[in-house]
């Protein structure tokens, strides 16, 4: 005879795996919005700072790179965990069952 309490939870394990790629999206999305950022900054030579003055590539260049280098690290680390997040989600739901 099944035990009772395992019925309700497969009835719902797609639910975590699926919350994991929403989460997974979201990031991802802000690394596009990240990256289109650093885009322009590059473009234009100037980094909007939105709560206190914008930093242009003339005028303070090591601050400007220094800060270009930084975004950049986070935007690529922040995509692979968006990633791996995927990959697990995705293994989670479509994955073989035991």
């Amino acid at each position: 005879m099944p035990d009772p309490g395992l019925g309700g939870r497969r009835r719902v394990a797609w639910l975590s795996p699926l919350v994991t790629l929403v989460i997974a999206v979201l990031i991802g999305w802000g690394c596009v919005i990240g990256a289109r950022e650093v885009l322009h900054g590059l473009d234009i030579g100037m980094l909007n700072n939105r709560k206190g003055p914008d930093v242009h590539l003339i005028e303070r260049p090591v601050i400007f790179w220094a800060l270009i280098v930084f975004y950049a690290t986070a935007i690529v680390v922040s995509a692979g965990m968006a990633v791996l997040l995927a990959a697990i989600a995705l293994r989670g739901l479509f994955g073989r069952r035991a």
